[in-house]
């Protein structure tokens, strides 16, 4: 079954956006992009567009760069031997390259250390030290580690050695006192501007500081370093990769070129993405599987020769690693079905599962793709049988901290670290099933309904008359694109399909033309082969996906890459004024339908008391709150799966979700709007009833305005101070006013909530200078206010009724 994902659709200011058009020059669609993402007033947005020599801050602001550049200086006049130790993944190595270019240039007498991934792990240990003391060396530079290595550099210091650190990790509460310099911008009392650096990043600004100038010869490593490792591409890290894409188009060193090519890649036309899918893999895959060390030999060396071999040999090993991986997930996946069976076909909240024999590196590679298929937090453990060990990696999902998790099982490791996305650990074989245990109960208790489900976020809704080879290449003005600043994502409503096919060697991408407002855009689908049926043509769907430029012989045309799609949305027939009973499921059960009747639990099955007993196969039932439920995609599953069993509902046609009765909560309300919008591609139509309750005049409310708020808060000052009790002073102002005493209380909590009242135990006062807020700052208000609107749903008209029901699929 396709994945359904919530839309995040950002929210756009058309004051905000008109002044920076007016005062940036930036044509419409770049400005509203800009707001839309946080960047609202042209002040922010220029520092975001700012060109490099702008963004480019002085190294000498960053703690500990002083003195860093005072030790190797001195190592260089003393002729001492240093030890660049790095890290085995893609930043380690491009920021030992960094180092190596620049010890070179300077004429240092040194080599380069990276530690294997399995038989030594991360950072500086303590048999590194003995061999670098053992190879007399006087100074250690690390670059991509060391901030956490306190006792490492205390014994370095022991056994004669001076450290260098150059990090760019979270510091730890105690930090390595042994250290010459600490070379890190997320230091505590760091007064460096930009905190967001790469471990590459900081080795270029300990460069910058060396020399005394940027050097565009080492932006190119610095780049790869920045992408590689997911940084946010804003600020400086914007104007290293501007800066690196451009000497690698231009002047590329003779590994990058190599490694461009093995990757199927024009260097010339190098993006930061196909640095994140091309380039950065086959830097890792040294690591990953062997040595990281011909992986920093690649990106130094000048012989053309030696780089295409090396570049051939990491493209090698990235294959082996790629298959490595598929044989791991299928491995993986045969242990999960298992799990499932143990627990009675139920689906633990949590992934967390141990082979023997399965390679440690890849591990974070396999949880990706497992969150990818399950969504759900992953740990994947490769066990030793020798030792008894797992070492292994983790990956969450949106709305879970994996850190803070891990952190409440930590007597179950040995010792992990990372951050709230990403972990690694290592903990005996023994206590994984614990784990998992304990890792799917905090999951089931911390992640929220609305959370278990994927979302997308877009930029942007544009008509199709915006969508043109001009309005591209304005939006590519804000490349590079990357982590922090990603390609925009469109949307598009209402376009119909024409001209659908299959494409690939094995037909599994889908192209064809989207239409509307008689303009035609060509669009191509990834992997979306199986959805063709969806794409017939006359086929009206909502689209989301980015702009690109098709370039072929010379021709430039726009082209639109799909990334997901809903229906546009399901027909709303009205049926309010018809009775709402037992009959309606059996009529639409001759009309061989698929039927999902929802109900309030507050008003119950009235009218429906019968329906389990009468209906087939393929008509269900269920309360407004179910559908907010975490096992949501499992729900159409299930009844998916009853409708396949019988004669009358062919599982191909779409759903009749039937409204019985209102939402008689805003949790019920947000709920049924939520699950529309995610599931509006299974929705053929929505039939509206009222339950009798619905038709009640108790249920119709009015709500108080700001005039009326306003009168309510002028009796509450003449009173100055009263008991909170129910035959009391609110009684009179209900009386007074004319307001049920239940919304005047509703006013007092709001008023509360605002600062404008105070509550000492039972009394209530009045704030003699209350700030300035507007109502609907009060979460108090807003909730209510949202109540209020339910009880006008029955009386609604039918277009006004359907814009509040797709109000949360428009984002």
């Amino acid at each position: 079954m396709r994945r359904s994902y919530r839309w995040l659709l950002r929210e756009t200011d058309e004051r905000e956006t008109e002044a920076l058009v007016r005062e940036l020059k930036l044509p419409p669609m770049v400005a509203r992009l800009l707001v839309s993402r946080g960047y609202r007033t042209p002040g922010e947005a220029r520092a975001l567009l700012s060109s490099e020599a702008e963004s480019f801050h002085d190294p000498f602001r960053m703690k500990g760069m002083q003195a860093a550049t005072e030790r190797i200086h001195k190592a260089l006049r003393d002729r001492e031997k240093i030890r660049v130790y790095g890290d085995y993944d893609a930043d380690g190595v491009t920021s030992t390259a960094l180092m190596t270019r620049l010890l070179m240039r300077l004429g240092a007498s040194f080599d380069t250390y990276i530690p294997h991934r399995s038989l030594e792990g991360y950072g500086l240990n303590l048999k590194a030290v003995d061999l670098a003391a053992e190879a007399g060396i006087g100074l250690i530079i690390t670059v991509d580690n060391g901030i956490s290595a306190s006792e490492q550099i205390a014994y370095a210091r022991e056994r004669g050695i001076d450290v260098v650190v150059t990090d760019h990790h979270e510091p730890p509460e105690k930090l390595p006192e042994a250290a010459i310099a600490l070379v890190n911008p997320k230091q505590e009392d760091c007064p460096y501007p930009f905190k967001g650096l790469s471990g590459a990043g900081v080795a270029f600004k300990l460069a910058h500081a060396m020399l005394g100038t940027i050097e565009p010869a080492y932006a190119d490593v610095a780049a790869i370093g920045t992408v590689a490792d997911l940084m946010p591409l804003t600020g400086e890290n914007r104007a290293i990769v501007k800066l690196g894409l451009s000497r690698m188009v231009s002047d590329p060193a003779p590994g990058i070129r190599a490694l461009a090519e093995a990757s199927g890649t024009d260097y010339t036309k190098l993006t930061s993405g196909r640095i994140g899918f091309g380039l950065a893999p086959r830097l890792n895959a040294g690591g990953r599987l062997e040595r990281a060390d011909g992986a920093v030999r690649l990106l130094v060396t000048e012989d053309e020769e030696e780089a295409r071999m090396l570049s051939l040999k990491l493209d090698e090993l990235n294959k082996e690693r790629q298959q490595l991986v598929e044989d791991t997930v299928v491995q993986a996946e045969e242990l999960w079905q298992a799990k499932i069976a143990e627990h009675e076909g139920r689906m633990p909240e949590a992934i967390v599962l141990a082979g023997d024999g399965w390679n440690a590196g890849i591990a974070g590679l396999v949880a990706s793709k497992l969150v990818e298929r399950y969504y759900r937090p992953v740990i994947i453990l490769a066990h030793d049988p020798a030792t008894g060990k797992c070492k292994g990696s983790a990956r969450s999902i949106e709305g879970f901290n994996l850190y803070d998790a891990l952190t409440e099982c930590s007597d179950l490791m040995d010792h992990f670290g990372g951050h709230e996305a990403a972990a690694g650990m290592t903990l005996p074989y023994s206590n994984v099933p614990e784990l998992g245990e304990r890792l799917s109960e905090l999951a089931k208790e911390r992640i929220s309904a609305e959370d278990w489900i994927p979302s997308k976020k877009a930029d942007l809704v544009c008509s199709m008359n915006e969508l043109t080879l001009e309005a591209a290449d304005q939006l590519n003005q804000l490349e590079p694109f990357g982590n922090g600043n990603p390609t925009p994502r469109i949307v598009i409503r209402g376009v119909s399909i024409a001209e659908s096919k299959t494409l690939g060697k094995e037909g599994t991408h889908v192209r064809f033309v989207a239409v509307s407002q008689g303009r035609r855009l060509e669009t191509v689908g990834f992997g979306m082969a199986d959805s063709l049926e969806l794409f017939r043509s006359g086929a009206e769907l909502d689209l989301l996906g980015e702009l690109s430029v098709n370039e072929w012989n010379g021709s430039r045309r726009v082209q639109f890459m799909l990334q997901d799609f809903k229906k546009n949305q399901p027909s709303v027939r009205d049926c309010r004024q018809e009775k709402l009973g037992d009959s309606v499921a059996v009529r639409l059960a001759e009309e061989g339908r698929k039927a999902l009747f929802l109900y309030s639990s507050a008003a119950g099955r009235i009218g429906l008391e019968n329906l389990d007993g009468i209906s087939p196969a393929g008509i269900n039932a269920a309360v407004y709150s179910a559908l907010g439920d975490r096992e949501d995609s499992a729900i159409w599953e299930r009844l998916e799966a009853s409708a396949s069993a019988s004669s009358n509902a062919g599982a191909e046609e779409g759903w009749t979700l039937v409204l019985a009765g209102l939402p008689r909560t805003t949790e019920e309300a947000e709920a049924l709007r939520a699950a529309v919008a995610r599931n509006s591609d299974k929705l053929e139509e929505i039939r509206i009833y009222l339950a009798e309750s619905d038709r009640s005049s108790e249920r119709k409310r009015s709500f108080p305005d700001r005039t009326q708020f306003g009168k309510v808060y002028t009796m509450f000052r003449k009173q100055e101070r009263w008991i909170d009790a129910p035959d009391g002073f609110l009684r009179k102002v209900s009386e007074a006013s004319g307001w049920p005493l239940a919304t005047v209380r509703m006013m007092q909590e709001v008023f509360l909530e605002l600062g404008f009242l105070t509550a000492n135990r039972s009394n209530i006062d009045c704030v003699a200078s209350p700030p300035k807020r507007e109502l609907d700052r009060s979460e108090r208000y807003r909730k209510a206010k949202e109540q209020a609107e339910l009880s006008e749903l029955a009386e609604l008209p039918l277009q006004q009724f359907k814009k509040w029901l797709f109000k949360q699929g428009e984002g």
